[in-house]
C-alpha cells in the first residue's frame, strides 16, 4: 500500500475520532483540521489557544465555552449557541456566525477578517460590540439590529452595514472610510450603508485614515463624501 494512501486513511481515522470525542466528552486535540462538531453538546468546553481549521460547529451547544487566544480559520458557527462565550484575543479568519446566538459573548482584543455576522441581533454590551466590530476587518453585518448602540471611536474598515437598523446609533469619531488603490489611481470607500435605517444616527467627526492605528494619518470626512462612498443618502441622520 502506498504511503500516501496510508496517510489518507490515518487522517480519516483521526477525523472520525475527533467527531466522536465531541459527543463523548473526551478531550479535543489542540490542533483540529476539518473536524465536525455539528450539533454537538460542547457547553463550557475550553478551546483556549487551540488551532481550528475548517471546523464545523453548526448548531452546536457552546454556551459558556472559551475560545480565548484560539486561532480559527474557515470555520462554521452558523446557528450555534454561543451565549456567554469568550472570544477574547481570538483570531478568526473567514468564519461564519450567521444566525448564531451571541448574547453575552465577549470579544476583547479579538481579530477577525472576512467574518459573516449577517443579521446580528445579540444582546451584548456596547463595550463588547465595539470590541467585536472594532476588531473586525472586511466583515459582514448586513441586516444587523444595532439601533441605539454606541459605536463611537472605533475603526470599521471594510464593514458592511447594508440594510442594518442603525436608528439613533452613534458613530461619532469612528474611522468609517479608507483609501483604496486601483493601478495608479487612489480613491476612497466607506462603511457600506446601502438601504440602512439611519434616522437619528450620528456621524459627527467620522474620519478617513491611511493607518487607523495612527490618528495623525486621519482626516475628517465630509457629509458629501460619506454619502457618496457609503452608498446611502443618510436621510434623517446627523451628518458631519
Amino acid at each position: 500500500m502506498r504511503l500516501s494512501t496510508i496517510s489518507w486513511i490515518l487522517g480519516l481515522l483521526v477525523l472520525t475520532g475527533l467527531a466522536a470525542s465531541a459527543q463523548s466528552g473526551e478531550p479535543i486535540p489542540h490542533y483540529c483540521m476539518g473536524c465536525n462538531f455539528a450539533g454537538s453538546p460542547l457547553a463550557g468546553r475550553d478551546f483556549s489557544g487551540d488551532v481550528l481549521v475548517g471546523a464545523n460547529f453548526e448548531g452546536a451547544q457552546l454556551s459558556a465555552a472559551t475560545f480565548r487566544g484560539t486561532k480559527i480559520v474557515a470555520s462554521n458557527f452558523s446557528g450555534a449557541d454561543l451565549r456567554g462565550v469568550s472570544f477574547d484575543a481570538a483570531e478568526c479568519t473567514a468564519c461564519n456566525f450567521q444566525d448564531a446566538k451571541l448574547d453575552g459573548a465577549t470579544f476583547a482584543g479579538v481579530r477577525m477578517v472576512a467574518a459573516n455576522f449577517g443579521g446580528y441581533a445579540a444582546a451584548t454590551t456596547d463595550a463588547a460590540l465595539r470590541d467585536l466590530i472594532g476588531g473586525c476587518t472586511a466583515c459582514n453585518f448586513q441586516g444587523a439590529s444595532l439601533a441605539g448602540r454606541d459605536l463611537r471611536g472605533i475603526s470599521m474598515i471594510g464593514v458592511d452595514l447594508a440594510r442594518a437598523d442603525l436608528r439613533n446609533t452613534r458613530f461619532d469619531g469612528s474611522v468609517l472610510c479608507w483609501y483604496v488603490v486601483d493601478g495608479t489611481q487612489r480613491g476612497t470607500k466607506c462603511v457600506g450603508l446601502k438601504d440602512a435605517r439611519v434616522n437619528g444616527a450620528s456621524f459627527l467627526g467620522v474620519r478617513r485614515c491611511r493607518d487607523p492605528s495612527d490618528g495623525a494619518t486621519c482626516t475628517p470626512v465630509t457629509a458629501a463624501a460619506l454619502q457618496r462612498d457609503s452608498g446611502s443618502p443618510l436621510s434623517g441622520a446627523v451628518l458631519p
